[in-house]
Parts: C-alpha cells; structure tokens; sequence
C-alpha cells in the first residue's frame, strides 16, 4: 500500500521514514533510536487504515513517540517545528 503524506500547503508526497530519522538523529537521538522510532511512525500511520496522512498528524505522534525515547530531543525537535512554521 503506498502511504502519503498531504502537506501544510495541499500538495502530496509518498511517506518516506527516512526524513523522520534524519530529524529526529538532527535532534539528538541516536541513530538506531532514530531509526527505531521512525519504524514504530511508520507502524501506527499503517495502523491507521488510511493511505494518507497531514504532517501535523506526523509532528504530533513524532513528539508523543519523542518524549517517551528522550526528553531533551523531544523539546529539540518541537523548537526547531515552531521556528520552521513562523510559530
């Protein structure tokens, strides 16, 4: 099933969990961790029954997932979503 992910502006691109780990390894963790918690992204957006899915909807459970893993990335990653939106 080819999994997208709808933009903050309306356009669409394929689900790639690659650019979870990259941000979340940019905001400190580790990187089998990074790539450990974009597995379990992945996991719960196929959970979901939906072939499609916001980027906020991945901010928020990329939070929720980060804070269990570790805290200071967890504030690190949410800082660095607010200054890119103009927040």
């Amino acid at each position: 099933m080819k999994l997208q992910v709808i933009k903050k502006d309306g356009s669409r691109e394929d689900f790639n969990p690659d650019k979870i780990a990259r941000v979340v390894a940019a905001a400190g963790l580790a990187t089998d961790q990074s790539r450990e918690l974009a597995e379990r992204i992945t996991q719960w957006f196929q959970s979901q029954r939906k072939t499609q899915i916001t980027t906020l909807e991945i901010r928020n459970k990329v939070i929720e997932e980060l804070s269990k893993v570790d805290r200071f990335a967890a504030n690190a990653f949410t800082w660095y979503e607010k200054t890119k939106d103009g927040d």
